[in-house]
């Protein structure tokens, strides 16, 4: 049941309080609502810790029977997830009068003198630079990692979305949360959800996204409000409440956005939305509100005339690539699982690369490197923060798309007019890629030429990906990329009587030319094909 509550503040929310919530913008699974009472049924483990946490609050009065006795909540997260009968391994304990390195302190000496193990406690203390407001501890607890903090109130400046932080009631801890649906606790003491906002349980049974609180102020005290509305709203597959949504496109909002967040705090959600069940939906929320420009950040140096395309090309891409995973014609015959990660790496980064596409013809300049580099790179290194693998992914598959395409395109016409060295050749550039690179070309084909479109355009396009596929098996080519050379640098240069050098390099690009195309050749036959064919010519 619900917790004993108190009357939030005033909101513009309120007047639509009764409401129907709008249908939830979902592209794939049907959203996970609460549909029955508020309860949550706690695992063995839940059980020992929330039992333990409540025997160490004893024993703390005990030993100061004058103090207030302790109450301990789960916050957040765990909450939420538990309501909705999914597992989670995210407790935070929000503490109402000790400090939360106190508490673990008191829990781990509980431990130790209960012959149970005991580890120790992981301080972090209060860094306005790294927003970490408060003194968080974190341990371990009967095999569980579990952090001790506060409950907080905060008050904002407009330059910094780092508040002051002090000691919080309830109500103020769940009013300065991100969304309703996150701002729920678990009473520890009494085994039963508190709904301090008055608004938690019931968003949670319509399937519906808002903020405790007046959402322009609160994405002006903390633009990161604004991705965390995108993120949970595509997570779950629920709608963005009327007053949030206006929010979240208002211009001031946008600016906080850019000024006020670190891009690594960016990067970090759009990861997160990319790994989501439902990607297409972030995308498109970000674009509806006007924030692709503002996360997907465009390089300073990117020249005024760039080939970029419009941000809605990064949401019909997406839906492409996401529906092409949905086609057992085309994925199907792709080892899409064989790869690292399996399907699901292959969907966080196929769109990851649908929402870089609209940057994937520019070049810019770049400070560290001579040449113009790709913009999609720039993007993703100096607005996003990512990771250097995600990078070259991202950009190895915009740049492998045309070839891919044009490949498909010969085989559909002529498969015998496509040498199987050419074939092998390209997929030795895309490597263990070279599925996800299939996937994105097809992709690309399927968004609208001129205007042109559906479903006998969509078939045509998977079967001639389907045909470029069923070649690279005929012709055993989908582990090209392992092939190793017959004849080395070394026995190379032996054999051409010359010194190992640049020209070798040339020498073995035909060798492995030679190698895809005389599969049975053997290193003889090799060797005499290497002395036979002389030294590449080379211009004075």
């Amino acid at each position: 049941m619900t917790g004993p509550v108190q009357p939030p503040p005033a909101s513009s929310q309120a007047a639509g309080h009764n409401e129907p919530a709008p249908p939830p913008l979902s592209d794939d699974t049907t959203p996970r609502v609460l549909a029955g009472p508020p309860t949550i049924t706690l695992t063995a483990t839940e059980t020992q810790i929330c039992a333990l946490l409540q025997e160490v609050v004893e024993r703390i009065h005990q030993q100061a029977p004058a103090t207030p006795r302790l109450v301990l909540r789960i916050a957040g997260g765990w909450v939420r997830d538990k309501l909705l009968g999914l597992s989670s391994h995210d407790i935070d304990i929000a503490i109402d009068h000790m400090s939360g390195f106190e508490l673990a302190q008191h829990v781990t000496q509980y431990l130790a003198e209960s012959g149970a193990t005991a580890r120790s406690v992981a301080k972090i203390a209060s860094n306005p630079e790294r927003s970490k407001h408060l003194e968080t501890a974190t341990t371990v607890v009967l095999g569980q990692m579990v952090d001790f903090v506060n409950l907080r109130s905060e008050t904002y400046n407009a330059e910094s979305r780092v508040p002051l932080v002090e000691y919080g009631t309830p109500l103020e801890d769940a009013m300065r949360r991100d969304i309703t649906i996150n701002a729920l606790f678990y009473n520890i003491g009494e085994r039963r959800v508190e709904d301090w906002t008055q608004r938690g349980l019931e968003d949670l049974r319509r399937g519906l996204v808002r903020t405790p609180m007046e959402p322009r102020q609160t994405f002006e005290d903390d633009p990161l409000r604004v991705l965390r509305v995108v993120r949970f709203a595509s997570r779950f597959g629920y709608a963005v409440d009327g007053p949030t949504a206006e929010a979240l496109g208002l211009a001031d909002v946008r600016r906080a956005l850019g000024a006020k967040i670190s891009r690594e705090r960016v990067g970090a959600e759009v990861a997160l939305m990319a790994a989501g069940p439902r990607p297409l939906v972030a995308i498109r929320l970000l674009i509806a509100h006007g924030l692709y420009p503002a996360v997907f950040r465009a390089p300073d140096t990117l020249p005024a005339a760039a080939d970029v395309l419009p941000a809605d090309v990064a949401q019909r891409l997406t839906h492409e690539v996401l529906a092409l995973l949905d086609t057992p014609r085309l994925a199907g015959c792709l080892p899409l699982a064989d790869l690292a990660g399996g399907v699901d790496e292959a969907r966080r980064v196929l769109a990851l690369a649908a929402y870089l596409y609209p940057f994937h013809a520019a070049r810019v300049a770049d400070g560290r490197r001579q040449t113009p580099v790709a913009a999609a790179l720039v993007v993703m290194r100096d607005a996003l923060k990512m990771s250097n693998h995600d990078m070259d992914t991202v950009v190895a598959l915009h740049a492998l798309a045309p070839a891919v395409a044009a490949t498909a395109a010969d085989i559909g016409r002529d498969p015998a007019a496509v040498s199987r060295a050419h074939l092998g050749l390209e997929i030795r550039r895309a490597a263990r890629l070279w599925p996800l690179a299939v996937v994105f070309a097809a992709a690309v084909d399927m968004l609208p030429v001129e205007g042109v479109s559906g479903a006998p355009m969509a078939e045509a396009v998977v079967e001639k990906y389907v045909g470029y596929v069923g070649c690279v098996g005929e012709r055993g080519l989908e582990r090209a990329f392992e092939i190793k050379h017959l004849v080395d640098g070394r026995r190379a240069a032996d054999i051409l009587g010359v010194r190992p050098g640049p020209v070798i390099r040339q020498v073995l690009d035909r060798v492995l030319v030679w190698q895809l195309d005389h599969p049975e050749g053997t290193r003889e036959q090799c060797e005499a094909f290497v002395r036979d064919a002389g030294l590449p010519f080379v211009p004075a």
